[in-house]
């Protein structure tokens, strides 16, 4: 009780204050100092959060300004990431077991003073994640995988942030939770027990911006690439020489502009092309429209000049003059239904069907009168 305090202490705490390590916000408030003998300190706060309120702390903490500041990093630069990178879900609190405690060290009366005297020493006991699960390091120590990843890579980065870090395994004190301090040890040496061991995470996982953290983004797998699509191989034509290369797909021939315009002969209509095979040449005519997406079902559209094709019109429909064909075959055009019924094999392509429908007529069937208001 009548020990002094070593000069360090404050000047640590001045200059961490000069240097802007703790910001003053409604979870992170200063207090009155506590001079209790060799315990206290000259400017406390008193912590609801850490991380401008992203990560609640619970039980409130009192802590000098250069324990804040380092919290700050380690929950930023190891905790965090951890937590993606093992349990898919950010940090959003943490329980202590004891932040600022006048008392020898492990609670022991006749021991060296303590850093959590001088309110440089925090005990974690626990993680809770947004999803609301909760880790303990008492219970997940040497539990599940997932948390014992996470548990050991936060003790393995703790050990680059603090001076002093003891967890489950260094003495019979730590079973149940992970001490930090920053106190200042001869040689600037510091003392990590056990001797950290982190485990490789499952994935890789980064953070995306945006406050407090985004979602996670899984790294690429190694190994082989996977295989692509292969490119449609292009078609020969017909006449082409034996030999020749596969250039670029046939485009129809072009006519010069002092020739009259000639109906082109007869062909049989193509047929449809499978998605995945080279599109007909005339497909990508504009005069018939872009030709379809990939993925989406293809139409093999028939050529130009072409007057036995179909122009596609509903049951019962007049062709008009502006349509794109004049009508075929297949058409409901007038006088289609004086000619019979069903295929036959009559016309100007062999081995084609021609089908005839009749034009549907008015109903022979009397209806009721329509009443006003009745409907």
């Amino acid at each position: 009780m009548f020990d002094r305090r070593e000069p360090w202490r404050a000047e640590a705490e001045e200059r961490c204050i000069a240097e802007k390590g703790v910001t003053v916000s409604a979870y992170v408030e200063p207090v009155s100092a506590i001079n209790r003998g060799v315990c206290g300190m000259e400017h406390p706060f008193k912590v609801a959060a850490l991380e401008d309120g992203a990560i609640e702390v619970k039980p409130a903490a009192t802590l000098a300004c250069p324990m804040i500041r380092n919290l700050n990093v380690w929950m930023d630069q190891v905790v965090q990431p951890a937590a993606m990178a093992w349990m898919g879900q950010p940090v959003v609190g943490i329980k202590q077991m004891s932040s600022y405690s006048c008392r020898g060290m492990n609670g022991d009366p006749s021991a060296k003073i303590s850093e959590h005297a001088f309110g440089n020493a925090l005990d974690v006991g626990a993680f809770t994640f947004a999803d609301g699960r909760t880790l303990t390091v008492k219970d997940n120590w040497k539990g599940p995988q997932e948390a014992r990843g996470f548990l050991l890579q936060v003790q393995a980065g703790a050990c680059d942030v603090f001076t002093t870090i003891l967890a489950p395994g260094s003495n019979i004190y730590h079973y149940d939770h992970i001490h930090v301090d920053l106190m200042r040890h001869a040689k600037g040496r510091t003392i990590c027990k056990p001797e950290p061991k982190p485990m490789a995470p499952p994935v890789l996982m980064a953070r995306q911006p945006g406050p407090p953290y985004g979602a996670p983004m899984i790294a690429p797998p190694s190994g082989p690439p996977p295989l692509s699509r292969p490119e449609p191989a292009p078609s020969m034509p017909a006449n082409a020489p034996a030999g020749a290369p596969l250039d670029i797909l046939p485009h129809p021939p072009e006519q010069e502009d002092d020739q009259p315009d000639t109906p082109q002969p007869q062909m049989q209509q193509p047929q449809v092309q499978h998605p995945r095979m080279p599109q007909p040449p005339y497909a990508q005519n504009p005069q018939y429209g872009p030709a379809p997406s990939y993925g989406a079902p293809q139409r093999a559209y028939p050529p130009p000049g072409d007057a036995h094709q179909p122009v596609l019109l509903p049951p019962g429909a007049v062709p008009q003059p502006n349509v794109l064909r004049p009508p075929g075959p297949m058409s409901y055009a007038p006088g289609a239904a004086s000619r019979s019924v069903g295929p036959f094999e009559t016309g100007s392509i062999a081995n084609r069907k021609y089908y005839s429908v009749p034009i549907p007529q008015p109903s022979t069937i009397p209806l009721p009168r329509a009443e006003p208001g009745a409907d």
